[in-house]
This record gives C-alpha cells, structure tokens and sequence, in this order.
C-alpha cells in the first residue's frame, strides 16, 4: 500500500517545506553565535567558495549577520549566485564586485581572485558531496575535491590570509568511498599548509538534513508522488544535523583553528534512517508508505564514524559542541608535489590506479584501507 498524497512537484514541495528538519531528529537547539565568532568575522573581508550550495549560502547568511566588511560569493553556479544575492541584498543583478562566477579547478583564477579580495578569512565549502556519483567518476571527484581544494588553500597562502577552513565530512573518517577519500586527502592537504602565517584548519560533520539533494528531499519527493520509499538498509544509521546547526559551528570551528586540526561537530546520537522514515511519515500525515530496500551501494557504511581512533586522537574544546581531532602520524613532506602530480593523472590512467595514487598521499597508516576502494568502470 502506498501514500495517501500530493502527486505532484508542487504538493511535494510545499510538503517538504511545513515539515521541520529538527523536528525530525528530535528537538535541535537554536543557532547562537558567540563573542569569538562576531569578534572574528566583524568588520573582516570574508571569501567562501561554493557560496551557492546549500551549507555554503547558510553560511553565507550567517555571516552577513556578524557584520563582515565584506563577503565575496564564489560559485560556478549562476543561477545558484543570483538566489544567494537576491537573498542577501533584495536584488539579483549579479553587478556587484562580490558576486564572482569562479571555478575552483583553475588555479591561475583563484590566484587572481586571493589577489584581488585579499580576504581575511576563507571558508572553502565547494565540493562534489554524491558519494554514488563519485564512485563512477573519480576523475571528477579529484578536479574538484582534490586539487580544487589545493589551488584554493595555495591561492590564499599566497594571498596573506588570515584563516582558512575547510568544510569536510563524516566520510573522510577511515574512508571506504572516492567521496570519503577526497575529503580526507582535502583535509590532508590543509594540514600540509601549517606552521605558516595563515591558521588553517577542517571541520567534519555528517548529513545534513534537507540540503540539496539530500535524503529528506528524496523521501519527500517519493512520498508525495505515491512511490515506495527507496532505502539501502533497515539497520543502516547516519549522523544528522540541520543546516544552519552545521553552518553555525562551521563558523564556531574557525574561531578555534590554528595548526591543520580538524574538528568535529557533536551531532548526537546516530539516527536509523528507517526511524527518520516514520517520523517523516507520520509528520505529513501519509500512512501505508511502502518501503524498497535495495542495499547498501558501493562505497557506503552501514554506519558512519567520526574518526579513526587508529590514526586520529580526540581532544575537548571549550566548545562542549566541538572536539577537536590531531592526527597521529605526520603530513609526508613532499605531499603537495604529489598532488599537482595527481592532477597530471586524471585522464591518462584507469579510475582504479587514480583511486590508489589518491590513497597513497595519505598517513601510512591509512594506506591499507583507502587503496582497497574499488569504483566501476
């Protein structure tokens, strides 16, 4: 028996919107910025790429709030740039000095823009995040995860900033997916740029509820046209948290990063996704929705981690909110030539050998599991 409701775009939308995410994992507190936070970003030029996706334009909306001087919104999306300023500042005219159409890929662009902003602090949210996506085209996953994020954070050294954060997640703990993998080297390679002038560092967290594209999009799409729910497991379990809870301690993060640490967001306790299911469920009143398990995809967990106690140890922070995460084992010296090296192999060589030379930049300790990833042809 399936869902008694709308059966169309439109009824699926405005479903999707009565229901509230936090509500749906329990009760989440309300957003609440400190003095550190309004201390670091007042006043200050901010630069955050992929300012149009969901966590970075959260982002962006809670930074406008603490008064920068100025924040530059780079994406490669316009569409998603006009929504985001139109947002912001009532207007999409895409005029503005601040609205820049970037891509994080080329080098010579984002060393041209660092110049140009001389920004105080960059938050690096630009991303490919599908991780079945990624598992196909690894290639992709490197330009943008891999070396994007490399000529971004280089592009800023260079330029004289102040802080760099980079926005990592969940999967890049004992990586077993190319979404995971990327991630980790991303976090990686910001390490690789401590001890210098600019204070950098990552910050992990785990799903983020009705993002774009996110599983709460699906569900609600499928309830609300009628069609079984597709889930991969009736035991798999995922960390949660809502955007502006993410984009809020992303911000809160910053405040502490100094040396390459990474941080991790307290998200609670894991949630069954099939519990989000009847909680989702039972919010738009849809009784009788037909449930398809088709297993876990390549690449997944049955149940994510926020660390790997191997080769990562965990520390408190002042925040009760935030941990922070040292690595045990030291950034290879010679990583960041690896990396253009890396680049140089995207399209000369088979997905399976990029996947290993991606898992062989990482701390030893991790090699073993990260070059067991295997990705379809």
């Amino acid at each position: 028996m399936t869902a008694v409701a709308p059966r169309n775009s439109a009824g699926t939308i405005q479903q999707l919107s009565s229901v509230n995410a936090g509500d749906l994992l329990g009760g989440r507190p309300d957003v609440v910025h400190s003095r550190e936070a309004r201390l670091l970003v007042g006043a200050r030029r901010i630069l955050v790429t992929g300012a149009g996706g969901s966590i970075g334009s959260e982002l962006v909306r809670q930074l406008w709030q603490l008064s920068p001087a100025s924040i530059h919104l780079v994406d490669h999306d316009e569409s998603a740039l006009h929504a985001i300023q139109l947002d912001l500042h009532g207007h999409g005219l895409l005029d503005d000095d601040t609205v820049v159409l970037g891509d994080i890929r080329q080098a010579d662009a984002m060393r041209e823009l660092m110049a140009r902003v001389r920004p105080h602090i960059v938050f690096h949210a630009a991303a490919h995040k599908h991780l079945p996506l990624l598992q196909r085209y690894p290639a992709q996953g490197v330009l943008s995860n891999v070396i994007g994020t490399a000529n971004v954070v280089r592009a800023a050294a260079e330029a004289g900033v102040d802080r760099f954060i980079f926005v990592s997640t969940d999967k890049a703990a004992r990586p077993t997916s190319v979404l995971g993998l990327t991630k980790r080297l991303g976090e990686v390679i910001v390490q690789a740029y401590a001890g210098g002038s600019m204070r950098v560092g990552s910050v992990r967290f785990g799903n983020v509820i009705g993002s774009r594209g996110s599983f709460l999009h699906s569900l609600a799409w499928q309830v609300g046209n009628g069609r079984p729910v597709t889930l991969t497991s009736p035991d798999v379990t995922r960390f949660f948290m809502t955007i502006p809870q993410a984009s809020s301690l992303v911000i809160e993060a910053a405040t502490m990063a100094t040396a390459g640490e990474t941080y991790i967001l307290d998200m609670g306790q894991p949630v069954r996704i099939a519990d989000l299911v009847d909680r989702y469920v039972a919010a738009v009143q849809a009784p009788g929705v037909e449930i398809t398990y088709t297993g876990l995809r390549e690449g997944e967990k049955l149940h994510e981690e926020l660390l790997d106690e191997k080769t990562e140890q965990r520390e408190s922070t002042a925040d009760p909110r935030i941990w922070c995460v040292r690595p045990r084992t030291a950034v290879r010296p010679d990583l960041l030539r690896r990396v253009e090296e890396l680049g140089s192999l995207v399209g000369t060589v088979e997905s399976e050998l990029l996947v290993a030379a991606m898992s062989n930049l990482l701390p030893d300790a991790e090699s073993e599991d990260a070059s067991s990833l295997e990705t379809r042809p």
